[in-house]
C-alpha cells in the first residue's frame, strides 16, 4: 500500500539536506543565499514496492532549485513553478494517498504529539498541529549513562571558564579549572567549542555560546533525575543548584552515582515538546503575530541541544543538524 509521507518530519529534513550537498558541492548557492531559504515539498510518499518518491523544491533569496526522488536517485530538475505545480497536481490525482492527511505514525508517536500540542495550547503557545515526532520508541536509543555524566561535567567546567571570560578572569579560571578537568578525564569528552576555550584560541561568540551551554547542561540534568522538571522554557536555569549538583565530585563515577536516567519514552516527549517549543519560535521570526507565551527562544534551543545529544549519534552537540 502506498503510504504519504508528507508530515514526516525526518525524511524531509532527508531530502532537503541530501540536496542542499548537491548544490554546496557544485557552487550553487553561497553561504549568503542560506538566510532565505525555504523547503517546500509537493510530494512524498512511499511506494508498495518500499521505494520513496517525492517532488520538491529549495528556495533561497534570489534562487528557486527543483528536485526530485525516483527509484532511489535524486535528480536536480532545470523547470519552473507552473511546471511544479502541474506536476503536484498530476501526481495527487494518480495517487490517492497524496490526499490522505493521515500521518504515519505509531500510535506512541500520535499520543505523543497529541500531549504535547495540548500542553502547548495551555501555554498559549502557537501549535505544529500535524507535525510528526521525529522519534519513536522502537528506533530511539538513549546514549549510555557515564557518557552523559561525562558530557555533562566536560561541559560544566568548560561553562565556568566561559563565564569568567566575561568577567576578565579567564588566566585565573584556566589556572583553577584546568587541573580538575585533567584529573577527572574530562578533555576526551570536551566539543569544540570547549576545547577551544580550554586552549586559548576561542573567540567572543564562543564564549557566549558556551555562556547559554548552561541550558544543555541543565537539560542533560534533567535526563539525570537531578532536575525535577524543564517544560518551564521561559526562565533560566538555577546555576547555583547547577554547581551543588557537582560540588565535592573527584571523579565521574561520584557525580554518576548521583545520578539516575530517565526511562526513554519519558526523555522522547520531552524532546519531542523542545522539538515543537522550536518550531514556535521560529515561526515566530517569520510570522511576528505566532504566539509563543513566555518561551525563551535560546532557552529553547540550548535545551533541545541537549536533549538531542543523549538520543543522537553525534558526540559534538554543535555539530548536530537540529531543524524544526
Amino acid at each position: 500500500m502506498e503510504v504519504n509521507q508528507i508530515r514526516n518530519s525526518r525524511l524531509k529534513e532527508n531530502l532537503a539536506n541530501a540536496a542542499i550537498n548537491i548544490l554546496v558541492q557544485n557552487n550553487l548557492v553561497t553561504e549568503d543565499d542560506f538566510k532565505g531559504l525555504g523547503v517546500d515539498i509537493g510530494y512524498l510518499f512511499t511506494k508498495e514496492n518500499g521505494e520513496l518518491e517525492s517532488l520538491f523544491k529549495l528556495m533561497f533569496t534570489s534562487k528557486t532549485f527543483y528536485f526530485a526522488l525516483q527509484e532511489g536517485k535524486l535528480m536536480f530538475l532545470e523547470i519552473d513553478d507552473q511546471m511544479y505545480d502541474q506536476t503536484v497536481a498530476n501526481m495527487k490525482n494518480m495517487h490517492p494517498c497524496l490526499l490522505s492527511d493521515e500521518l504515519p505514525e505509531t500510535e506512541t508517536q500520535k499520543n505523543r504529539r497529541i500531549k504535547n500540542n495540548d500542553f502547548m495550547k495551555s501555554m498559549s503557545v502557537a501549535v505544529p498541529e500535524k507535525m510528526m515526532t521525529r522519534w519513536d520508541d522502537e528506533h530511539a536509543s538513549l546514549k549510555d549513562k557515564t557518557v552523559i555524566c561525562s558530557r555533562a561535567l566536560a561541559a560544566f567546567f568548560a561553562i565556568q571558564i566561559a563565564c569568567d571570560i566575561g568577567q576578565g578572569h579567564y588566566d585565573e579560571s584556566i589556572e583553577f579549572f584546568e587541573p580538575l578537568i585533567e584529573e577527572m578525564g574530562l578533555s576526551e569528552f570536551m566539543n569544540s567549542k570547549e576545547n577551544r576555550i580550554l586552549d586559548g584560541t576561542y573567540d567572543m561568540q564562543d564564549a557566549i555560546d558556551m555562556d547559554w551551554a548552561y541550558e544543555a547542561f541543565w537539560s542533560l540534568c534533567w535526563c539525570l533525575r537531578l532536575v525535577d522538571d524543564i517544560k518551564d522554557a521561559s526562565d533560566v536555569c538555577d546555576c547555583e543548584a547547577a554547581i551543588g549538583f557537582v560540588k565535592g565530585c573527584k571523579t565521574i563515577g561520584e557525580f554518576a552515582d548521583k545520578c539516575t536516567l530517565r526511562d526513554k519514552s519519558e526523555i522522547l516527549d520531552m524532546l519531542d515538546l523542545y522539538f515543537r517549543y522550536n518550531w514556535a519560535v521560529n515561526e515566530a521570526q517569520v510570522n511576528l503575530d505566532t504566539p509563543i507565551g513566555d518561551l525563551n527562544p535560546s532557552i529553547v534551543i540550548e535545551r533541545r541541544r541537549g536533549l538531542e545529544w543523549v538520543v543522537s549519534d553525534e558526540t559534538d552537540w554543535y555539530e548536530m543538524d537540529m531543524p524544526a
